[in-house]
């Protein structure tokens, strides 16, 4: 197997008696579960953000809170289902108030260079928790998509308060929850190289 000058070892683990192997497992897989537990069942409140800043390569950059914000033009929606990937619906909008993202990016003014550039142009929507979204240009600007894009700050008649102060949804999406960015705290504009 090996060349008679190499220098081996024949490791072999020792044999564990029967059953053992469960016996030291259950405490792993119990270990994982309560920290599984732990992280789903966290604190939101942390995550709660007062404020969106709206910044990158923008003329204006913003920051937008629950005061400010109704001076941009306030869009109303009906019926609106958060659908998992599965399809599987996680939540349900019977109203909702918000602020198209076309909307706040045209009052930020995206700064393009030249106009054949703006393929290059994309739009990054971050949550606290870490969770982020992706637009192109073309999506917001180019494409019926851009008209369905909302940062949401009520819900159901109500201030929207579990899942933050902000909301960012694509109402057009067959698949509505990959989109869904609780507690947005910033929409960010970029370009690829």
């Amino acid at each position: 197997m090996y060349p008679a000058n190499f220098p081996h070892t024949d490791f072999r683990l020792p044999a564990i008696a029967p059953g053992i192997h469960k016996i030291l497992f259950m405490p792993l897989l119990l270990l994982f579960t309560m920290t599984s537990w732990a992280t789903t069942n966290q604190d939101t409140t942390q995550r709660i953000t007062t404020t969106v800043v709206v910044k990158g390569l923008v003329a204006h950059p913003l920051v937008l809170d629950i005061n400010n914000i109704n001076q941009l033009k306030v869009v109303t929606g009906h019926h609106l289902n958060i659908v998992g990937a599965t399809g599987d619906i996680k939540k349900t909008f019977d109203s909702y108030k918000g602020i198209s993202l076309k909307s706040i990016l045209d009052s930020a003014v995206i700064t393009i260079g030249h106009p054949k550039e703006k393929g290059k142009y994309y739009i990054i929507v971050k949550g606290s928790d870490g969770y982020t979204s992706l637009y192109s240009w073309n999506d917001i600007y180019n494409n019926p998509t851009g008209e369905h894009v909302f940062l949401l700050f009520e819900e159901n008649g109500k201030p929207i308060m579990k899942d933050g102060r902000f909301v960012m949804i694509c109402s057009n999406d067959k698949i509505t929850g990959p989109r869904h960015v609780k507690w947005v705290e910033s929409i960010e504009v970029a370009k690829l190289p």
